[in-house]
């Protein structure tokens, strides 16, 4: 039996009243994927705005002093905060989609309390992609498979 007119206006409106739930499990698919991309960011020691990480509180200099790397040799003088050992920061970041699902959010569970939290809190431009990383999770993750639900239906 042919398709009729009908038949694919009903289809593009089920594609259509689909569309944001199914950017929601791609997304959601795609989480570690998009969290890596925010991590590879920041260990090049650039925030979301494409600026050097700078800590807004003058006690983080936003590299390792020479009596940190006297306790710890991993963390070099004079080199930038890596992030990886500051506990449960890296492994719990996480995307939270905003309820229109249009946008997300990226964050992590593990700033802690105390001086840990008033670290993390130093940086404004931490957590977010950067232009570049936005057209990688827009065009090379979401987008394909956006397709790929529509030509399924259409």
């Amino acid at each position: 039996m042919p398709t009729t007119i009908s038949d694919y206006i009903k289809k593009c409106q089920y594609v259509n009243s689909q569309m944001l739930d199914e950017q929601e499990r791609i997304v959601l698919k795609n989480e570690n994927r998009i969290v890596s991309l925010n991590v590879d960011t920041m260990q090049d020691g650039i925030g979301s705005d494409d600026k050097i990480l700078q800590n807004s509180n003058p006690i983080f200099k936003g590299v390792y002093s020479l009596s940190t790397q006297l306790l710890d040799p991993k963390k070099v003088a004079g080199t930038p905060y890596n992030f990886f050992q500051t506990g449960d920061f890296l492994s719990n970041m996480q995307v939270d989609l905003q309820p229109n699902l249009t946008k997300f959010d990226i964050f992590s569970t593990g700033t802690g309390s105390g001086d840990k939290a008033l670290f993390f809190s130093g940086y404004n431009n931490l957590f977010g992609l950067t232009n570049d990383k936005e057209y990688i999770v827009n065009y090379e993750i979401i987008l394909p498979s956006l397709l790929e639900f529509i030509h399924k239906y259409l």
